[in-house]
């Protein structure tokens, strides 16, 4: 058992307990101090860059479940963005369908692709590895398949709600409070963040110790009287929900979706800059989803083919393999620990 698995197991104080708000900040300050940046400066910016960073956010999302599926209890997923489709596309046919208030399709979405998302973890309780990262990942080009084909809900009738001949496509309403760009921005990182924090105490409850004693080995799991199909029921379930909130929250941005930006080989990137950035940390969710859409947007930008960015997690992914386990967010750390104790040292 590494040392971040014991102190998950023998440090993993739930909500309602002393100190929890301070071990939240301590473990997080990084994330929590980024966010706040995120919030204060970009919706300064131009519309484009704000747009970016909207789609950036609901990426994030979806990242962390990804990690959550990786570290927590050892299963690679191939689906995080096509879950994201499950999600934009419950949330799309809500919103159409029955006109509820956003927050009330946001929580459909989560609810619904958890669902879809716990179905899709039924050959993890008995597989893990090449198994189900195949399973996963021929979930995710079959439903790119069908989204490419059928589309997403449009504001038509019936299941699939997509209108006919020259009747006009209809746009997901935006939530009340945020109707302008930047203001959707905001609302889009203070759901994140949100998210982030129910995440964060899930894994310091009894399920996220229930997950350390999983990816610790299920002989371990089972000593400790670990009830190894319901904890995997669990974190599939919160994968899949990360997923669809962050689904939703792109419909909401864009009014409608493209099911040519689900592909499979985007899912299967999402997951590499996961382990690129370090999936055991809230912030490799932010640094996973920085790289998978603001680092092309700013490529484009300076007049650099996109496609470059390519080559360069490749890159970035052998490094991380090889030299740095604990990925972008663990270098960062201990770049900062180097730098207090640095500092630290000059005081005394």
């Amino acid at each position: 058992m590494t040392a971040t698995h014991i102190q998950d197991v023998t440090q993993s104080g739930g909500p309602t307990q002393p100190g929890f708000v301070k071990r939240m900040w301590r473990d997080n300050a990084g994330t929590i101090i980024t966010l706040g940046l995120l919030i204060t400066i970009v919706p300064f910016l131009p519309v484009y860059w704000i747009r970016v960073f909207t789609s950036m956010m609901a990426v994030a999302a979806a990242a962390q479940g990804v990690a959550i599926l990786h570290e927590r209890i050892g299963h690679v997923s191939l689906a995080g963005i096509g879950m994201m489709a499950v999600g934009g596309w419950i949330g799309l046919r809500v919103a159409h369908g029955l006109g509820l208030p956003f927050e009330i399709n946001l929580l459909v979405a989560a609810i619904g692709a958890g669902a879809i998302g716990a179905l899709l973890g039924l050959p993890g309780i008995r597989h893990k590895g090449l198994i189900f990262a195949l399973v996963t990942l021929m979930f995710a080009a079959g439903l790119h398949v069908v989204v490419s084909s059928v589309g997403f809900p449009d504001g038509g009738s019936g299941f699939w709600g997509r209108v006919s001949g020259s009747q006009e496509r209809a746009f997901m309403a935006r939530p009340a409070v945020a109707q302008s760009d930047h203001a959707y921005f905001i609302y889009t990182t203070l759901i994140v963040t949100l998210a982030f924090g129910l995440t964060y105490a899930i894994l310091k409850s009894s399920a996220g110790r229930a997950w350390a004693m999983i990816r610790a080995g299920d002989a371990v799991a089972k000593s400790a009287g670990v009830n190894m199909k319901a904890a995997r029921f669990k974190a599939f379930f919160l994968a899949g929900a990360l997923s669809g909130i962050g689904g939703c929250l792109m419909a909401g941005s864009i009014g409608q979706l493209d099911g040519r930006s689900f592909d499979a080989l985007q899912s299967l990137l999402l997951y590499g800059l996961v382990i690129v950035a370090g999936p055991w940390s809230l912030a490799a969710a932010l640094i996973a989803a920085f790289l998978y859409r603001v680092f092309p947007a700013l490529l484009d930008s300076w007049g650099v083919d996109g496609d470059i960015a390519m080559i360069i997690f490749g890159i970035a992914l052998i490094h991380a393999i090889v030299n740095a386990p604990r990925g972008i967010a663990g270098q960062l750390q201990d770049l900062s620990a180097l730098i207090s104790s640095k500092f630290g040292g000059a005081a005394r």
